[in-house]
């Protein structure tokens, strides 16, 4: 087989031996440090239920305290106490004994005075119980989160730059220094700014320190792996650190703390600077040959493979014949816009890929509304991640009132989560390959600004409870029917360049399913070859086994079009334009040259 590129290069050095999976363990404590970068502040941010504070009956039981000067309001259709009014009233020259009256006048809560919080059911200080960030303030922990995401845009388009310049490994351990460094430091911020600007810097770390190391481990496993590779252990140790963050929390019932020893152990992935190779992608865009070619042998030598030298030539000619094709024909991301079809689907995957993001964050974080434990909600929706996260391995290639809101929110995190699982993948498969490290760069960043309004959905159910997802649920459906617009990816080869891109899914159906279209093309086949039965010589036994070979060929739909008949090995070895047309098939083959001529490489 022609070494043409990396993936060509790949099998002969070994596509999956030990030198994939060390990388693949390292890549484990980075899915689990995603869940603490992206929902830690959940947890620093909780509002446990408060009033005001009266100073003057301080020395009653709290829940004397509220009933004798809280006044009662409806909130949701519900009788509740006031969070931020108290009675306008002389609270020294009153019985305590006394029952209060909603006739008597009220007033806003007293800044000077603060408020009483109730730190029942496992609810504990955070930093909104201790600035009081509630009532007239109740919008800092908001701006907070979104701050965060303004962090995240700010540090794409930074680390995205010096990842171009100095490559993916050192953006890698750059984004996790600054993501344990800014969350320890979350600990110990003194008032809002302190907190704003720590929310900042941690957002600016959040997806790359992450997508660094999935980008390194995607290009190092082979093909028929990396479904599995990229979306397994990010569905366990995502669902283990969205679950037992919770549970973390609750048992530290410290705010600061928690920031601090959720966030520390982040630094252990300074390591990967020893034990983890440059992309590989990168090295050859940079005409890195000789770097690229150090690190194939070392996966070569640890893989235990032995590889013939002229291989290694063959692929050092390839690259710098890359390498000098991309300096002489430069492209950027802003060409993904020059050609109509490739315009419009781009801009489609953008405002998806945007619905997607707002929605996920609103669901992830709408929990904490809900009139039920923060930490058992919480921890419940986070194990739907793992199914939710394995649906997208399974299927991309085939297909009271109060508990009722939140059985209904959990739902709504499970689906958002295989979307959103779903819609990464998919966005790579778009995008032509020329552009898909920088289109795919453009796509995060406009998620990212998206979900900058996510907080202030939320913020909604202040107004009333289930506004937010009221919300939520319409540009769920919004971003579903926008979805139908574009093409279908699986079982089909991807776009190289921009061309293939404007050309890409034409012919298909407005509702493709691979699932469908299967058993449509199983019972073409069938009638194909019932055609061949009728076309072929008499039945001698050379006959009889050309027919039965084309018969396991029409069963064997266990894999894609292109490589049915064959094995994974077997198709390994053929010429690429063999490996592209699975019609060019040894089992159409016979060894009897009067059957030749009736023959076909193509039915």
């Amino acid at each position: 087989m022609a070494i043409e590129d990396f993936d060509d290069i790949l099998p002969h050095v070994g596509s999956f031996g030990p030198f994939q999976k060390r990388i693949l363990l390292l890549s484990l404590p980075v899915n689990y440090f995603l869940a603490v970068v992206y929902m830690a502040q959940i947890y620093q941010t909780l509002t446990p239920e408060h009033w005001c504070a009266v100073p003057e009956l301080n020395n009653l039981e709290l829940s004397e305290r509220r009933n004798l000067s809280i006044p009662m309001e409806t909130r949701d259709g519900e009788l509740v106490y006031s969070r931020c009014r108290m009675f306008d009233v002389n609270f020294t020259q009153m019985d305590v004994t006394e029952q209060p009256n909603s006739s008597w006048p009220t007033k806003p809560c007293s800044t000077a005075d603060g408020w009483d919080y109730d730190l029942s059911g496992g609810m504990y200080h955070t930093i909104v119980s201790e600035s009081n960030w509630v009532c007239d303030d109740d919008w800092r922990p908001n701006f907070a989160q979104a701050m965060f995401f303004v962090g995240a845009i700010v540090g794409s388009l930074l680390f995205g730059l010096l990842a171009d310049w100095y490559g993916r490994l050192p953006v890698l351990i750059m984004s996790n220094v600054l993501a344990c460094g800014a969350g320890v430091a979350t600990g110990f911020a003194k008032g809002f700014v302190d907190y704003v600007v720590c929310r900042f810097l941690v957002g600016m770390a959040y997806d790359l320190h992450y997508m660094m190391m999935y980008i390194i481990l995607m290009e190092y496993v082979g093909p028929e792996k990396r479904t599995i590779v990229g979306n397994v252990p990010l569905a366990i140790f995502l669902t283990l650190g969205a679950s037992s963050l919770p549970w973390i929390a609750y048992a530290l019932a410290d705010w600061r703390l928690f920031s601090i020893i959720s966030s520390a152990p982040i630094a252990i992935i300074v390591v990967a600077w020893w034990l983890v190779p440059e992309s590989a992608r990168w090295l050859v865009l940079k005409g890195k040959s000789d770097q690229t070619l150090k690190t194939l042998q070392q996966c070569a030598r640890i893989n235990k493979k032995t590889v013939d030298p002229l291989i290694y030539e063959e692929f050092q000619a390839a690259t710098l014949r890359t390498y000098q094709l991309e300096k002489d024909n430069p492209i950027n991301w802003m060409d993904l816009f020059r050609s109509p079809k490739m315009r419009q689907r781009f801009l489609i995957i953008t405002l998806t890929w945007m619905v997607i993001t707002v929605v996920y964050d609103g669901y992830v974080r709408s929990l904490a509304i809900l009139p039920y434990s923060v930490f058992i909600t919480n921890s419940i929706a986070g194990a739907l991640e793992l199914p939710a996260d394995l649906v997208p391995v399974v299927t991309l290639d085939r297909l009271g009132s109060a508990m009722l809101m939140t059985l209904l929110a959990m739902a709504s995190r499970f689906f958002i989560t295989i979307a959103m699982n779903t819609g990464i993948q998919y966005t790579v498969e778009l995008i032509p390959t020329q552009l898909r490290g920088q289109g795919t760069g453009v796509v995060h960043i406009t998620g990212h600004g998206a979900t900058f309004f996510a907080p202030f959905i939320l913020y909604l159910s202040t107004y009333y409870n289930t506004l937010p997802y009221i919300v939520l649920g319409a540009l769920s459906i919004f971003g579903g029917i926008v979805c139908l617009l574009l093409p279908e990816t699986a079982n089909q080869n991807l776009p190289e360049s921009v061309a293939d891109a404007e050309h890409f899914g034409k012919g298909q159906s407005f509702f493709n399913m691979p699932c469908l279209s299967k058993r449509r093309e199983r019972q073409q086949r069938l009638n194909d070859v019932d055609n061949v039965k009728k076309t072929l010589p008499a039945l001698d036994v050379v006959g009889v086994e050309t027919i039965n070979s084309t018969r396991r060929y029409v069963k064997d739909l266990s894999q894609p079009p292109c490589q049915l008949g064959k094995s994974k090995q077997e198709t390994g070895s053929l010429p690429r334009r063999q490996q592209t047309d699975g019609w060019q098939n040894d089992s159409f083959a016979s060894s009897d040259p009067s059957l030749q001529k009736n023959q076909t490489t193509r039915f």
